[in-house]
């Protein structure tokens, strides 16, 4: 009985100290879990402030370039030619200079033969570092969303979906301009490669694209004003501001930006030419120059993306797609619109006047690199030839000449919505008209 007793004892004592130790354990697991919690909240946080408080402190840490060099040239009485022999108006441009007008006798571009001269040399060595480590960003969003908590998976998405936007308009966008790389043919491949996830055409992009910078800012010829609203979507409620400026929802079954894509791709493929809304049709005179080779890109990029549909639904690879693809896409483009839409934002509508129909705006080093500098939008319209990893320093060189720059994006927004807004509201209760002239909050 005695040794019964101790070995009941024995048992009850081993029972408790296991299950003490299991409490002990599971209370251990959940400090750890909620300190991994913590440091992913944390690590988000930061990233968020990385990317949108610095915003708010950008005057203060400026990107610099030390443009001793760009002031120093010398020589060069070539340069003004070159450009004047890149003069390129319209939708018909074959050079690179897009302008209403030769350089020579534009009055609004103050920077010199010798200034240019360095300004404008273009670089494939520049071209394929800043591809490269925009690639490699995708890539560690892609293993952060692979591979982590929900705060990292969250991260991962911000990163993966803010480079493949960023590339599929920024690095398009140069390489449109053959400003991106040395040769027409490198520039020709980039763009159509990098444009095929955010479901745009680089041949159908260049086509508008020269209109927008022969008649910047003008009612009646700039396709990308005729696309939006008269004042170049300047939101006058909550709803034009999240599916208009941050490009979320609206637009044709709620699709946004995404159902004119489709349209405009669909619609080209088909031999219909179509400009931004993707429903109404361009001249003849204007497509007639690209719409065979428009339309076989446009053919080829919906084969391709058949074929992604076709493997996706044979190796049942759905929540892949959404989460390496359609997540990132969602969560890129607000982040992206959400500096891109200052670049004419309320400007003058002169388009002879390069130095007041667009706007620069300040941004974080880590949206700059995204962005391909283009958040420097007024130097570039002023001077379209320029490659991006050159516009630095022509922003220190035309310090001042510019009659629009924002603080930064962030105060721009909260100009926008707690200001702009209900000034706006207001003056539509009292009858007032033309009030998308009046933007007195905004002014800089």
């Amino acid at each position: 009985a005695i040794l019964e007793g101790q070995s009941i004892s024995s048992h009850s004592t081993l029972g408790e100290t296991m299950a003490s130790n299991q409490q002990r354990g599971r209370r251990c697991g959940i400090r750890q879990s909620k300190s991994k919690s913590r440091w992913h909240a944390r690590f988000f946080a930061a990233g968020l402030i990385a990317f949108f408080g610095a915003d708010c402190f950008t005057p203060s840490f400026r990107h610099r370039r030390p443009i001793g060099r760009v002031a120093s040239a010398v020589g060069g009485a070539t340069v003004a030619s070159v450009l004047d022999d890149a003069f390129a108006p319209g939708f018909m441009a074959t050079g690179e200079d897009w302008s209403y007008a030769k350089s020579s006798e534009r009055p609004d571009r103050p920077l010199s033969n010798a200034q240019l001269a360095v300004l404008t040399a273009r670089s494939d060595r520049a071209g394929f570092l800043q591809l490269g480590l925009q690639c490699g960003q995708i890539l560690t969003g892609a293993l952060l969303i692979a591979g982590t908590g929900m705060f990292g998976r969250m991260l991962g998405t911000c990163l993966m979906g803010f480079g493949l936007v960023t590339m599929g308009h920024c690095a398009q966008h140069e390489c449109v301009h053959n400003t991106a790389f040395r040769t027409r043919r490198i520039n020709n491949a980039v763009s159509w490669l990098v444009s095929l996830p955010r479901l745009t055409n680089p041949i159908w992009e260049r086509m508008l694209h020269k209109d927008h910078h022969t008649h910047t800012n003008d009612f009646a010829r700039d396709p990308e004003i005729m696309a939006g609203s008269p004042a170049n979507a300047v939101p006058g409620d909550i709803y034009s501001y999240v599916t208009k400026v941050l490009r979320i929802g609206g637009g044709k079954y709620g699709l946004g930006v995404w159902s004119a894509r489709i349209a405009i791709l669909t619609s080209c493929a088909a031999g219909r030419i179509v400009r931004y809304s993707g429903f109404d049709t361009v001249p003849e005179k204007k497509t007639k120059f690209v719409k065979a080779d428009l339309q076989r890109s446009c053919r080829l990029q919906l084969g391709f993306y058949a074929a992604i549909i076709l493997l996706v639904a044979y190796t049942n690879s759905w929540a892949a797609a959404a989460k390496y693809w359609l997540l990132p896409m969602l969560m890129g483009e607000p982040l992206h619109a959400f500096f891109h839409i200052a670049d004419h934002l309320n400007c003058e509508h002169d388009y002879k006047n390069g130095r007041a129909n667009t706007r620069t705006t300040p941004a974080p080093s880590f949206v700059r690199f995204n962005m391909w500098n283009m958040n420097y939008h007024a130097e570039h319209h002023l001077y379209p030839s320029m490659p991006f990893h050159q516009l630095p320093a022509a922003h220190d060189a035309l310090q001042g000449h510019f009659a629009h720059q924002s603080s930064s994006a962030v105060s721009m927004h909260r100009d926008l919505v707690a200001k702009w807004i209900p000034h706006f509201q207001e003056r539509l209760k009292l009858g007032k008209e033309k009030v998308e002239t009046e933007w007195v909050p905004c002014a800089e």
